[in-house]
């Protein structure tokens, strides 16, 4: 992946933190890894890796929290995960919590956030459907090859952008929580907290 594709000038307030970002698979591997060559090119520490043997999100959590035993300076550890169907999401965001890791989820996978560039997602979308939505909001057929994502990459990666991102996906998920009276993730179709990692990164307050 080329640097000059993506970098531009980082418009934000530099940070020293070393942080630790564990994907659950290859799209936000790429996403990630293009958000810091775009945003962070020179600010920090910013691992990013795949737990590639990871079946579940417990899984991905457990390797985590094996990463961070591993080396101590890690300010901040990230977990970023899917519901797809597995039965033990809400269980992994409670035990990511209670080891100290922030978990970024995803209901039911992280294209949800990418949807959130564009427009709040607020109903529920099952993510059959995520591959004509993408392919309709950024006007070329979407698909998971690694190609694809870093074309999605250079649409989706500008200030403006990601700004909306945030603010429809904090909503969304303030939504959820308001409309169920309760914190069980399994149930906010279709949301997404990998906000809070993208404000981590960027240092945002707002």
């Amino acid at each position: 992946m080329s640097n000059d594709r993506y970098r531009r000038k980082p418009p934000f307030r530099p940070a020293k933190e070393e942080v630790l970002v564990v994907c659950g698979g290859q799209t936000e591997q790429i996403y990630f890894d293009a958000f810091k060559e775009v945003f962070r090119p020179s600010l920090g520490s910013i691992s990013i890796v795949t737990a590639v043997k990871a079946k579940s999100p417990i899984q991905i959590v457990e390797y985590a929290i094996k990463a961070r035993q591993q080396k101590d300076s890690y300010n901040a550890v990230w977990c970023v995960f899917d519901k797809d169907d597995f039965t033990n999401f809400d269980e992994a965001i409670e035990y990511a919590a209670q080891n100290g890791i922030n978990a970024a989820f995803s209901n039911q996978a992280f294209e949800v956030w990418f949807i959130n560039h564009y427009r709040m997602l607020s109903s529920p979308m099952n993510r059959s459907k995520y591959k004509k939505e993408l392919s309709k909001l950024l006007a070329f057929t979407y698909d998971k090859s690694s190609e694809t994502i870093e074309r999605v990459c250079a649409v989706l990666l500008s200030e403006e952008k990601v700004k909306s991102a945030i603010t429809n996906t904090r909503l969304g998920y303030e939504r959820h929580i308001a409309d169920s009276g309760s914190f069980k993730p399994s149930d906010f179709e279709s949301c997404t907290t990998v906000y809070k990692l993208a404000k981590s990164l960027l240092n945002w307050s707002d």
